[in-house]
Order: C-alpha cells, then sequence, then structure tokens
C-alpha cells in the first residue's frame, strides 16, 4: 500500500471544515463531533484509524473521546487502567500520545518497530495492525485540552502538508471543545435564570417574557445567525441601543438602525465612577456579570444616567463588551440575565470568527509560501487560483509591503486581523506571515500608501513599547514571477532600517533599478558602502553646512540637470554649480562620469533608508 496522496482541493478542506462547524453549531455531543473530526482526519489525509483523546479533569491520563476505524479491542486495551498516563515513570509505559501532550508539539512516528522509547506501542499496535502514525496537540485558547491521534497501517514518512492538515484539523477539534464548555456556561447561567425566575414570582408577564426571550435567543442560535442579527434581536427585545465593540472599543455591531445611542466614549469611560465599575467587573468572580456603569451629565456631574456593559469572554480573556444604552427603564434582574445569556453566544459567534480567520491566515500563510520562493511560484497560475478563491486577484499588480516587529508579540495581538481591519475601507490586504515576517499584499491602484500607515500605526499601538515596529513598502509586482523579487528587496530594506535602530514607515517602490542593491547586500556592508561614498561630504555638510546632500539629491533626480534642481531648491543655478563642484572636489569623484553618479544615487538611498525614509 502506497503513501496516500494529500488532496490539495481547498474546496474539500473548507467542506470539512464548515460540517464540523456545521456539527458544533447544532450543539450536537461531544463524542459525535470529535468523531465527525476523526473521520475528517481519515478521509481528508488517507489515514486507516484516527482518535481524538482528552486529558481527564486531573491531568493525569489521556482518554479516547471519538475515533473513526478504531476496533472495541483496541479502545479497551487503551482504556485499561483509565487510558494512558500523561507523565509515565519510564519509557516502558511511554506514549506519542502523552509526550505530544506534555510538550506541546506535534510528534512523528514513521515506523512503531523502531520506536524504542515508546514501550506501550510494543502491546498497543499490533491489537489495531498500524506500523506508523502521528499526534498533534488541541491547541485552544486556554490550556492544551488533548491530542488528535492518526494511525497509517504502513511505515511511512509524513508530508509538511500532512502535518499542516493534522495541525489544522486538531484546531476544529479544539474550536468543539471550546464551544461545548461555552455551551455548558450558557446552560448554567439559563438554568440560573429558571431558578431565579421561580423564586421571584413578581407576577405572571415578567416569567412570560422571560420564556419568549429565551426561546427567541435559543433560535437564533439554532438558525446560525450573525452578529448584527443577535444585536438587533437583543435591541428590540430590551427597547434599547446595543453596541459589540472588541478590546480597542471598534464598533463590531449595533442597533437598533434609527434612535441609536452610542455607549460611552472612551474618555468618559475613563472618569472614576465608570473606571471603577468596569475594575470591579473585570475582578468579579462571574465572568459575565453585568455591570452599571455612570454616565456623566452635560454638566460634568454623575447623575442618574447610566450604562450597562457585559464582558464577552473568551478562554478566560477579554475579547470585547456588549453595551445596552438608553433603556426605558433600569433593567430589571431577570433583563439583567439576559444580557449575559447574549453576552455568552456572542463569545460563541466571536470564537467562530477567530477560528475562521485562523484558517484563512493559514492558507493566506501557506499561499505566500508558494508565491514568494526564490525563483517564482512552480505553478503561477494554480497559485493564482487559489488566491482567487480566497477572495484576491493577484493578476492585478499588487504592492508587496512587509511588516515586521523586534520584539515577541502578545498572544492576544494577530497582526493578519489587525492589518486587515485598519486597511478599511479601502481593499482588505492578503497578509500571512513569511521568513519571520507579515507579508501583506494590496492592489497597486488606488495607490495603497494611506492603508500602510494606518496600519502601521494600528501596530505601534498594539506592541507599544515592547519592540519596534517596521513596515516597507516595496516595489509592485506586476506578475507571479515578480512578487519574489519585490520581496526580497523589502526584506533588504526592512533588515537595514533595523540595524539603524530604527523603525517606522520606509517605501522603496520608487527606486527603480537602485533597489536591486538591496536584493543581495548585508545591512552592514550596505552601511559600509554609504559611509565610504559620502563620508567626506557629510562631514563637510555637518562642520560648515551648505546642503550638499540634498542638492547632490535633486540633481540626481532631477536627471542631472542643472536648471531643474536650482528650480526644485529655489536657489539660483550658479548655487547648484558652486555646490556640485564642491561636492566633487570633497569626494574626490567626477560627476560627469555615470559610473559615479550611480555610486552616489545608491549611497543616498541607503542613507535616507537608514536615516529618515525613502521620500513617497
Amino acid at each position: 500500500m502506497g503513501v496516500p496522496e494529500v488532496p490539495a482541493s481547498l474546496r474539500s478542506w473548507m467542506s470539512a471544515v464548515s460540517e464540523i462547524v456545521r456539527s458544533v453549531n447544532a450543539a450536537e455531543p461531544l463524542a459525535t463531533v470529535l468523531t465527525r473530526v476523526a473521520d475528517q482526519a481519515c478521509e481528508l489525509i488517507g489515514f486507516e484509524f484516527c482518535a481524538v483523546m482528552l486529558a481527564d479533569e486531573g491531568r493525569k491520563c489521556l482518554q479516547i473521546a471519538g475515533c473513526s476505524g478504531l476496533t472495541p479491542d483496541y479502545l479497551a486495551q487503551v482504556s485499561d487502567g483509565q487510558g494512558l498516563r500523561i507523565r509515565p515513570p519510564g519509557p516502558d509505559l511511554d506514549t506519542p500520545a502523552a509526550r505530544a501532550f506534555r510538550e506541546d508539539r506535534t510528534i512523528v512516528v514513521p515506523d512503531v518497530r523502531e520506536a524504542r522509547s515508546y514501550g506501550r506501542l510494543r502491546h498497543l499496535a499490533p491489537t489495531q495492525g498500524y506500523r506508523a502514525l502521528l499526534v498533534s496537540p488541541l491547541r485552544g485558547s486556554g490550556d492544551l485540552a488533548g491530542v488528535i491521534v492518526a494511525y497509517s497501517v504502513t511505515a511511512r514518512q509524513f508530508s509538511g502538508p500532512e502535518l499542516e492538515l493534522i495541525e489544522l484539523l486538531a484546531g476544529q477539534a479544539a474550536m468543539a471543545l471550546e464551544t461545548a464548555r461555552l455551551r455548558s456556561d450558557q446552560q448554567d447561567v439559563i438554568r440560573e435564570l429558571s431558578l431565579a425566575n421561580e423564586e421571584m414570582r413578581r407576577g405572571r408577564a415578567v416569567l412570560e417574557w422571560a420564556e419568549q426571550q429565551h426561546h427567541q435567543l435559543m433560535q437564533l442560535v439554532l438558525d446560525e445567525v450573525e452578529l448584527p442579527e443577535l444585536v438587533g434581536a437583543l435591541a428590540s427585545a430590551l427597547r434599547a441601543s446595543v453596541t459589540v465593540e472588541d478590546t480597542e472599543a471598534r464598533v463590531l455591531a449595533r442597533a437598533p438602525v434609527q434612535g441609536y445611542r452610542p455607549p460611552p466614549a472612551p474618555a468618559a469611560r475613563r472618569a472614576s465612577a465608570a473606571r471603577a465599575a468596569l475594575k470591579a467587573q473585570e475582578a468579579s468572580g462571574r465572568r459575565y456579570t453585568v455591570a452599571r456603569v455612570p454616565v456623566r451629565g452635560p454638566n460634568g456631574r454623575t447623575g442618574a444616567a447610566a450604562a450597562w456593559a457585559a464582558p464577552v469572554v473568551i478562554g478566560g480573556e477579554l475579547a470585547g463588551r456588549l453595551w445596552v444604552t438608553d433603556p426605558p427603564v433600569e433593567p430589571e434582574p431577570v433583563q439583567l440575565r439576559l444580557i449575559e445569556r447574549f453576552s455568552l453566544v456572542v463569545a460563541l459567534l466571536l470564537l467562530q470568527q477567530r477560528h475562521l480567520l485562523d484558517v484563512q491566515s493559514r492558507l493566506s500563510g501557506d499561499l505566500l509560501g508558494d508565491l514568494l520562493r526564490d525563483g517564482g511560484p512552480v505553478r503561477p497560475q494554480a497559485v493564482l487560483d487559489r488566491a482567487a478563491a480566497i477572495g484576491h486577484d493577484l493578476s492585478r499588480p499588487h504592492v508587496l509591503a512587509l511588516l515586521s516587529v523586534d520584539a515577541a508579540v502578545p498572544p492576544a495581538v494577530r497582526l493578519p486581523e489587525l492589518a486587515r481591519a485598519a486597511a478599511e475601507p479601502g481593499p482588505v490586504p492578503l497578509a500571512g506571515p513569511y521568513d519571520g515576517a507579515h507579508v501583506l499584499l494590496l492592489p497597486a491602484d488606488p495607490d495603497p500608501g494611506d492603508a500602510l500607515r494606518r496600519i502601521l500605526a494600528k501596530a505601534d499601538q498594539a506592541v507599544g513599547a515592547r519592540g519596534m515596529v517596521t513596515l516597507v513598502a516595496g516595489p509592485v509586482a506586476r506578475d507571479p514571477a515578480g512578487y519574489a523579487t519585490a520581496f526580497r528587496v523589502a526584506r533588504g530594506a526592512a533588515a537595514l532600517r533595523r540595524a539603524s535602530g530604527r523603525g517606522g514607515f520606509v517605501d522603496v517602490g520608487r527606486l527603480g533599478l537602485s533597489a536591486l542593491l538591496l536584493e543581495t547586500g548585508t545591512p552592514g556592508s550596505l552601511q559600509r558602502f554609504a559611509a565610504g561614498v559620502l563620508h567626506t561630504v557629510e562631514e563637510h555638510e555637518a562642520r560648515y553646512g551648505g546642503d550638499l546632500l540634498a542638492t547632490l539629491r535633486a540633481w540626481l533626480s532631477a536627471g542631472c540637470s542643472t536648471a531643474a534642481a536650482a528650480d526644485a531648491l529655489v536657489v539660483h543655478r550658479n548655487t547648484v554649480t558652486y555646490r556640485l563642484a564642491r561636492i566633487e572636489q570633497l569626494a574626490a569623484r567626477s560627476l560627469r562620469d555615470s559610473r559615479v553618479r550611480l555610486e552616489l544615487e545608491l549611497a543616498l538611498t541607503i542613507r535616507e533608508i537608514v536615516q529618515a525614509g525613502v521620500p513617497g
């Protein structure tokens, strides 16, 4: 039996993801969802068997929670002793699954007969009849939950695409677990609400209203509505304005369309009373508690006006807030419970969106890897087709930009997602990691300069003082083969800029042929070259002034026209002639020599990248 070919169809992968998401949204039992994940691993990658294993509460053993193709005898043998021990006393009891969980990384076993460090495989493998296996941890937004194990009946080496697919499927299993936890929390709140309703008995009208809203919320969840429709339903139920925003106070959805009242502005939230209310909410043992936030009136005093905020929590971290403003009366306890339940569903929707963005970023990263390889893509049309499938027409000219941060980026900061949001309202960039940086591809028309500066500002704000952010706008790529060249130019400019200790925005897209020097030169060699050509002129200008370098740049940019340079500098032609003669004297070079002019232009380009960026 040969090694099966990994399906390259994006449609097959997205169909599998959609099936798993539908299963999660339909609130199927967790074992059913995880079995579906195992089935997809076998179908997509070509494994004979697969199992999803979860850690017990004490995180001592791994137990099978869903599987595909495994026999009852094998399941019984794995379950013997309550599962696979995560930290066995020695190699005789160790397994690849336990090691993948302990070390939080993918483990590959090409041939179990040669895997002497995993003693339990000698007893487990013959029972099921497999020779090779692949294990990937289930990474969610919190702690590791377990592993996914795929088995092959033949000894084999696993390819890079197979490793990526098993890791993506592990992410889907982690999403299913996180969703199940959120649903459990939601059900707890619903049960609490039912008990509270029984205890209050404040009137049949209140109970009927709560029941009606409960059924409406459940129907919205079953119908898989989008965030705007969910927010609109809550605004209608409370007869108030409702806003969902992220942690940067960026509005994700709001309602109603007519008569909408926004939540307190960020400056108002920093007032002492409002800040205290939000701090108390974050410190509360119940993560979804609604906080009453006082609002200052026109006279600057805190009066009876208020807004209500419920945190949107994903994986124990604050992902945003749900605000209720301008209700006709102060919400009663049953209405506060409704707000809490809606915040749970909002968390579920945002979690699904986050996982879809993760899949999109992974696909974008794979695409960029094929597009930017040295020599260009092996199959250009296939790369263009894959880009079109995720909404990007790379047959049009695109500007390649490089975003890099010289520090560890906090886990909450997702640079590709940040770049896509900051580029609005213009075209959304194709963004993904490549070679230690983040590559952004934006259509060259209209000019993406403003969008790139917005992206840099947002990245600077997100990273803060933790690191230096550099964004280089590279040359325009006009065909698939041009992207690799544009990337090398941008990478060279970014390395040169970082070596100078400066970040910020650098535009090398208009350098023309002089940009080719950035492809191969190291930062040190480029700076030494520029210093060797210009140091005598720089020293003279630093001591005596005279605008010699600015004059040289203007003259070269004007096609070596003295008259045009004088007009650009608003000086007399004789002044330009005198300064050029002084440069020839100091540099000991003749400006009539075309090779000298090229050297001077390249040296000026390097100096401008290091010091202030290339003028755009």
